[in-house]
């Protein structure tokens, strides 16, 4: 009897210690964090590049990117075909990858005419130079006067014509102005005149090497824009050039004229007054009204 009571006692204690085993909470295991897969970053194939000439675009390797000044900016093609491109090679990235602070937004590309595609900057095609052998190179720069490097931030730009030479545009291609009757460093192109005639204005001027920054300047108007002018000129667009390449404003009332890189405008010459012999009424429609007229 007392070894059966012996055995009940010690099965009620293990059933107990079981009992109290189970109900003791059980320790946290910690969640292994996954291992990150390492990935690859691309690298740009276009990069910004400090030089003597200022911040420049480059390629992949660092090597120059040029623009053409007889090229028309989004005019989709290229004018430099044929044993041209021995000496300039046209640029091509399949995939634009920048950084701050260029934008893939202002990259594109054209179709060439043997059908090959080139990478474009705001419209304008870009090349290198076959004498840059190796990064850094800049010897491409004003190579007969109409090849430039093409820079980042450049807010005036020089373009050729054949029949008016090298003259200034924006940096998508706009054909700029001046206005014969502006005295240096005023504009007299005011109200209605503007419509037809908008000032062009940038912040900070920025131009191809051969320009000298020193002859920009700003000139402070009536409505409170500060207008950017050449050699004491204020700058103008026409509102009828629709794109790029335009200069319908050319000889307007032989008033206005393209901004040629020389700062001059032609000399108008006054024809000699004849006296009348007779009395005249005045006429009431002889133009010119206010904001300078010849608009």
């Amino acid at each position: 009897m007392k070894k059966t009571t012996l055995f009940v006692l010690c099965l009620a204690t293990v059933s107990v210690l079981l009992i109290a085993g189970c109900t003791q909470p059980q320790a946290t295991q910690p969640t292994p964090t996954p291992t990150p897969v390492p990935t690859t970053q691309q690298p740009d194939t276009i990069k910004v590049a400090d030089t003597t000439l200022g911040k420049i675009l480059v390629d992949s390797q660092g090597k120059t990117l040029y623009y053409f000044a007889n090229d028309i900016a989004s005019g989709g093609s290229s004018s430099c075909n044929g044993q041209c491109t021995a000496v300039w090679p046209t640029f091509l990235t399949d995939s634009v990858r920048v950084s701050s602070p260029l934008d893939p937004a202002d990259f594109a590309s054209i179709t060439r005419a043997d059908g090959s595609k080139q990478t474009t900057y705001y419209g304008w095609p870009l090349y290198y130079y076959a004498a840059d052998t190796k990064p850094g190179d800049l010897n491409g720069e004003n190579v007969l006067k109409v090849w430039f490097v093409m820079k980042p931030d450049e807010s005036v730009l020089i373009s050729h014509s054949a029949t008016l030479g090298l003259y200034l545009t924006d940096t998508s291609g706009k054909t700029l102005y001046y206005f014969t009757k502006d005295t240096t460093g005023q504009s007299t192109c005011t109200g209605a005149c503007i419509t037809t005639w908008p000032p062009f204005s940038a912040d900070t001027v920025t131009a191809p090497s051969v320009l000298n920054i020193g002859d920009f300047s700003f000139v402070p108007r009536a409505d409170g824009m500060k207008q950017t002018a050449f050699m004491g000129r204020p700058l103008y667009y026409y509102s009828a050039d629709t794109k790029p390449g335009d200069m319908n404003g050319q000889g307007f009332n032989k008033l206005w004229y393209v901004a040629n890189v020389t700062g001059s405008v032609p000399v108008v010459t006054t024809p000699p007054t004849t006296v009348p012999t007779t009395t005249q009424t005045p006429s009431l429609a002889t133009g010119g009204g206010g904001g300078g007229g010849g608009y």
